[in-house]
Order: C-alpha cells, then sequence, then structure tokens
C-alpha cells in the first residue's frame, strides 16, 4: 500500500492536470483519503445544488479524484501527470 506526504501533496495545489481528457486545476487537497478537488479549466459550468437539492447557482464544475487507484498500489490512472511529482513516503 502506498502512502503520501501531506506536505508533498501541497506542491499540486494550483497545478493544472488532465482528467479524462479534461483540463482541470487542483483547488484543494484532501489529504486523509488523500485525495485532489479538481476545477474544469474550461468555461463549463454546472448549476450546483444547494444542501436541499434545489438548483442554485451556475458555477464551474468541479470534480473530487483519489490519488490513488482502487487497490492503493499505483496512482489513479485517470489522473497520468501524478507519476511526473514526489509524492510518496
Amino acid at each position: 500500500m502506498l502512502r503520501t506526504d501531506s506536505d508533498k501533496l501541497k506542491q499540486l495545489l494550483g497545478q493544472s492536470l488532465t482528467y479524462q481528457g479534461i483540463p482541470c486545476r487542483v483547488i484543494e487537497i484532501l489529504a486523509d483519503e488523500p485525495a485532489l478537488v479538481l476545477r474544469d479549466h474550461r468555461d463549463h459550468k454546472v448549476i450546483q445544488p444547494n444542501q436541499y437539492g434545489d438548483a442554485g447557482d451556475w458555477l464551474p464544475r468541479t470534480f473530487t479524484v483519489a490519488v490513488f487507484n482502487l487497490r492503493r498500489d499505483g496512482f489513479n490512472p485517470d489522473l497520468p501527470e501524478l507519476a511526473a511529482f514526489d509524492l510518496l513516503i
């Protein structure tokens, strides 16, 4: 099982990554999981629901994506650029 260093994960903030062919920017890091919150670089916006499920504002699309694959023995294949960063302990 692979492990990351939370300080090393911080180097990803603001980085451009491609997620499932979509150009994105890392806007937040969830170190406990570990996961990345990505914002779609394109002008594609979605209606974000509020806590009650009612339609809210039009906002840029975001994705929360795990850093590791399901077996936690490698990086998430949907984020191929992660292999270029020194993130492991």
